[in-house]
């Protein structure tokens, strides 16, 4: 396999967004958990930091020539676990697509986002948005 797809997910959109892709491209998937759920919540509600261990993975992404990442928009900006991926996965060289869900707006995600991949010495290759709807 030529392509991995990293997905972060604290419901079931992203998942299944992951899994449809992979089945349609033959492509390797990893979720990247940032912690439990209520580790999550407990961050978003100010009492706890992520776990350390949320900014890595197992995987050697230098088996991969491309990168795809899924994960949720959260107040018009991506999910702090999505950040934190992106800061810590050395994709130098890396061509990166992004699948990105949101449920009002995403803000400014998509420069947020191609600022952290090019920082890290990959090449932004596609970041694409859905709307979810809360039903």
């Amino acid at each position: 396999m030529d392509s991995i797809i990293i997905y972060f997910t604290l419901l079931v959109h992203n998942r299944h967004i992951a899994e449809e892709i992979a089945e349609r491209e033959n492509c390797e998937l990893l979720e990247f958990a940032a912690g439990s759920i209520f580790r999550v919540f407990q961050y978003l509600m100010g009492k706890k930091r992520l776990a350390k261990k949320a900014k890595k993975i197992n995987v050697d992404i230098a088996n991969y020539n491309e990168i795809i990442i899924c994960g949720p928009i959260w107040g018009g900006k991506p999910a702090p676990a999505i950040k934190a991926l992106l800061d810590n996965l050395d994709i130098t060289g890396k061509k990166v697509r992004c699948c990105f869900t949101y449920s009002q707006d995403y803000g400014n995600s998509e420069d947020i986002i191609t600022s952290l991949i090019q920082k890290n010495s990959g090449i932004v290759k596609e970041i694409k948005f859905n709307k979810i709807s809360k039903e």
